[in-house]
């Protein structure tokens, strides 16, 4: 309302009350926030690490962190075995604690973090020493593979009451009396499985041999193989057993959906389905370095920013890739298993299975690389009909199901990309002031185009790749066969004709279909269902082709048999294939009737006899 005085009274006010209304909500969320930080309060963390929590922001403890936390405070800790999935905030469910029972002014590592990857040693690493901001007198050092040894046994002199390392590195430097696990008080094994998958049992075994047997022992994995209870049962002593969720169970924020693929088309069914997705901040699993290679570059070459990440990059390689992809310079990367294990990346959308793995817990760990930290993602397979066996073992193991999918057509990727991009640009809140400045002297430039007009050049310079791309794409979607039904239903009206040969003759159904279309020049596609016996053979053929065919064999013979073909009823159903009797599909061979083996008082002789004694 504006007054006499030129003042606009009602513009203060409204002023005046967004202040409040903001004043009010910043109240609301501090006092919401003080009472989500109060739960990481109760669990018992020390003012220090409490601190360091505020300043990282989080804001209410994981699953697994409210189960773990508070136990592994205790002054006399026991060993525990903590099962959670990836991405669940397990470093800080172990990292807190482990930190929490440091004693002070004690030089020496009294923390050891064991760590499958480079990747994970380095994020355990760093996530460690943001938690220890304000312990000044922590100092945490992660050794690992390709770095200089030199510099890691540089620092671990200088004191390190946490180490956090590789199998590998850890145990050259031990060899090298580079560092003395004797003040050891806490043990973590993180990804327990991945290190025995990767073949670290040896030195797994050289390790935990130099820690004190009064340290704690803390397992912590995503998934519980054999391998892994048995690791757990000769170095945890009674364990305190966290679980957080069903074991090998995949993550219930997490969509699962499988794309069938012809093993031809697989690059280009990937392709339609990143494509599909613009916004995809995604992780493509292969089985091969080689693969993982020729993947990224053809990805690359049409278009889409790829990386790839494999085992013969070097240390500043893998760094180089790893930035590129944080900093989200890179769209998709590319990875073999061995080289994303102990991957932490956040806001990853999607993970694609190129290749399906062959254990479920692989697929486990594949697929917890998105929906982190609480957030949704998708893992898509991309299956052959080969594959199938392997995706129902899956569904089987991890307790879900893939949603079929179809792969999207060429029509619906170019319409998902122009309306993404139209959204995109609907989403400018704000215009930048120097191109308003330039709008007077550019738009005598548009030679009166129209707004719909100028939006369809702006699109069509911003796709034209794409639309090129895929001017002549085909259906990728595999066509199944049809059923024996469906194939007579379209087969037509059909006449059955009898000839007086058979199995005894050695007639076999390609024999008939060569001298029937040989004989009357018609077409195999014009033969319908064949079925042969011992003394007689039955065929059909297109009931306006009937005559012709039984006329043209009247003067054919097989093997110097004449054929004497005869009309039959067509109604009449056709022999089955008769089953092999008597032979073993392998070898070929007689079989004969099982007997019942005799004991030997003796294993037999020769080294597979030896064998079996060794064995029993």
């Amino acid at each position: 309302m504006l007054l006499a005085g030129g003042r606009d009274e009602g513009g203060v006010y409204a002023r005046q009350m967004k202040h409040r209304c903001g004043a009010a909500l910043l109240y609301y969320m501090l006092s919401l926030w003080k009472d989500r930080m109060a739960v990481f309060r109760e669990l018992g963390l020390p003012e220090a690490l409490l601190k360091a929590v505020e300043g990282l922001g989080f804001s209410e403890p994981m699953p697994i962190q409210e189960q773990a936390i508070p136990p592994l405070l205790q002054a006399d800790a026991p060993d525990c075995v903590a099962l959670a999935a990836t991405g669940t905030g397990k470093t800080c469910a172990y990292g807190l604690p482990l930190l929490a029972r440091l004693v002070v002014g004690e030089s020496a590592p009294q923390g050891l973090v064991l760590a499958p990857t480079r990747e994970l040693c380095l994020q355990i690493g760093e996530e460690l020493a943001r938690f220890a901001k304000y312990l000044p007198e922590v100092r945490v050092v992660a050794c690992y593979g390709g770095a200089p040894i030199g510099s890691q046994i540089a620092k671990l002199e200088r004191g390190a009451q946490v180490v956090v390392a590789t199998p590998g590195r850890l145990c050259d430097l031990i060899r090298r009396e580079a560092v003395q696990l004797d003040a050891v008080r806490t043990c973590v094994l993180d990804e327990a499985d991945e290190m025995l998958n990767l073949g670290f049992r040896e030195e797994l075994d050289f390790i935990l041999d130099a820690v004190p047997d009064s340290a704690a022992m803390w397992l912590f994995s995503a998934t519980m193989p054999p391998e892994v209870e048995a690791i757990a049962c000769r170095v945890a002593q009674d364990p305190l057993e966290i679980t957080v969720g069903a074991r090998n169970e995949a993550q219930a924020n997490i969509a699962h959906h499988s794309y069938a693929v012809a093993e031809r088309n697989r690059y280009g069914a990937l392709r339609r389905v990143i494509d599909f997705v613009p916004e995809m901040y995604g992780l493509v699993f292969c089985r091969t370095r080689m693969d993982t290679q020729r993947l990224s570059e053809s990805l690359m070459h049409d278009g889409v920013y790829a990386e790839a990440l494999h085992g013969d990059l070097s240390q500043a390689q893998r760094d180089a890739v790893m930035r590129k992809f944080r900093e989200k310079a890179v769209r998709i990367l590319v990875a073999t298993d061995v080289a994303a294990r102990g991957l932490d990346v956040d806001d990853i959308t999607h993970v694609i299975h190129y290749h399906l793995p062959d254990d479920a817990a692989v697929y486990t760990h594949r697929s917890g690389r998105t929906a982190r930290a609480g957030k949704s993602g998708v893992s898509i397979a991309l299956v052959s009909p080969r594959d199938k066996a392997k995706l129902r073992l899956i569904e089987r193991l991890c307790g879900m199901r893939f949603e079929q999918r179809a792969i999207p057509t060429a029509d619906e990727v170019r319409q998902k990309h122009v309306f993404w991009l139209a959204e995109q640009v609907r989403g400018v809140q704000e215009v930048h002031p120097a191109i308003r400045a330039l709008l007077p002297a550019v738009a005598p430039l548009m030679g009166g185009l129209s707004s719909e007009e100028v939006l369809a050049r702006v699109l069509q310079l911003r796709l034209s790749m794409l639309m090129e791309a895929y001017e002549d794409a085909q259906d990728l979607n595999p066509v199944e066969a049809p059923s024996r039904a469906e194939r007579e239903a379209a087969f037509g009206e059909r006449q059955r004709i009898r000839i007086r040969v058979g199995r005894q003759d050695h007639l076999r159904e390609g024999a008939i279909v060569r001298l029937a279309c040989e004989a009357a020049g018609i077409q195999a596609s014009d033969i319908g269902a064949i079925g042969v016996r011992r003394e007689v053979a039955f065929f059909d053929v297109r009931a306006e082709l009937g005559r012709r065919v039984l006329s043209a064999l009247q003067s054919v013979a097989f093997d110097g048999k004449p054929l004497n073909p005869e009309l039959a009823d067509p109604s009449e159903e056709l022999p089955a294939r008769p089953k092999k009797r008597g032979f073993h599909a392998r070898s070929g061979g007689k079989s004969f009737p099982k007997r019942e083996r005799r004991p030997f008082s003796k294993p037999r002789g020769g080294k597979s006899g030896k064998r079996r004694e060794e064995r029993a």
